[in-house]
């Protein structure tokens, strides 16, 4: 299966050589491989007990081994992470790396259970930040990390249209008036096909890229709006649930910002100024 999202890829034959060359340490061979996409930052190969991330160009690359090392320096916890099966490996500047296969499928989107839910929220956000600091990511890197409010402002705001620009604005200064009692290891991106289940409970949590020291409200509004706004209050705090929609507002122009941060191609920058006009436009009618 192959899951088109519309990123920028690196080139077929490059990805399989690279893959190959991931792979055939574990005796793996070609007629055993599955393509499928994953996220903005890398393409995924899934064989046998094994899933091979290969960074989508060179400027991920080091951010995919950084991510990895991360991963492998979490500690025991109650669902499978993803960790490394061998050394990272590359063609050129493109970089793959083989890691343990998880078991489990995405949950699917608009329900959930909140107990189980709240207790994945529980367990990421107690781990101990000091013994990964080295590996984190910085706060917010996904939208420009210490320079995202300058991004937003400088790069985000002059590509919307006029009708649109203060909702934006009033937006993005919500976010930057935040001020959490307490950071956490944040996820940064808990949703979707990064959480994997099997019989109603969390079996794999995939995809630490974004783990920062943060906000722990990030990961709630990214929970609940995958499995339901509705459930919101039962995952967190009256205040921490009060900064997770302002986080779930400024989602669509964090999207606008990565593609511009990231130097990513100008209709990838259209999809997602289209989308962001969309969403405040239907927000502001209701």
């Amino acid at each position: 299966m192959t899951m088109e999202t519309r990123y920028r890829r690196p080139d077929d034959d490059l990805i399989e050589a690279v893959v190959r060359d991931a792979l055939c340490s574990r005796g793996i061979h070609r007629n055993t491989w599955e393509f499928i996409e994953s996220g903005s930052s890398s393409v995924v190969v899934l064989a046998a007990d094994t899933a091979v991330r290969v960074a989508r160009d060179a400027k991920t690359g080091a951010e995919l081994c950084r991510a990895q090392a991360l991963v492998d320096r979490l500690p025991e916890l109650p669902f499978g992470v993803p960790r490394s099966v061998g050394e990272p490996v590359s063609r050129g500047q493109i970089v793959a790396v083989p890691t343990r296969r998880l078991d489990g499928e995405p949950h699917p989107h608009g329900s959930g259970e909140a107990d189980t839910l709240r207790g994945l929220l529980d367990v990421i956000h107690s781990l101990d930040p000091a013994p990964l600091r080295e590996w984190l990511a910085p706060a917010r890197s996904f939208s420009g990390g210490v320079a995202w409010h300058e991004v937003m402002i400088e790069q985000v705001l002059p590509r919307l249209p006029a009708h649109v620009r203060g909702e934006a604005l009033r937006r993005i200064s919500a976010l930057a008036a935040l001020r959490p009692p307490v950071l956490t290891v944040n996820h940064g991106d808990l949703a979707g096909s990064n959480i994997l289940w099997r019989r109603g409970r969390v079996t794999g949590v995939l995809d630490w890229d974004l783990a920062a020291e943060d906000d722990p409200a990030e990961d709630v509004a990214s929970l609940a709006g995958w499995h339901g706004w509705d459930l919101v209050s039962d995952l967190a705090d009256p205040d921490t649930v009060a900064r997770a929609a302002v986080f779930r507002a400024s989602f669509p122009l964090q999207v606008i910002a990565f593609a511009l941060v990231h130097e990513r191609s100008d209709d990838e920058v259209e999809r997602g100024v289209h989308r962001a006009v969309r969403a405040m436009e239907i927000s502001t009618q209701t």
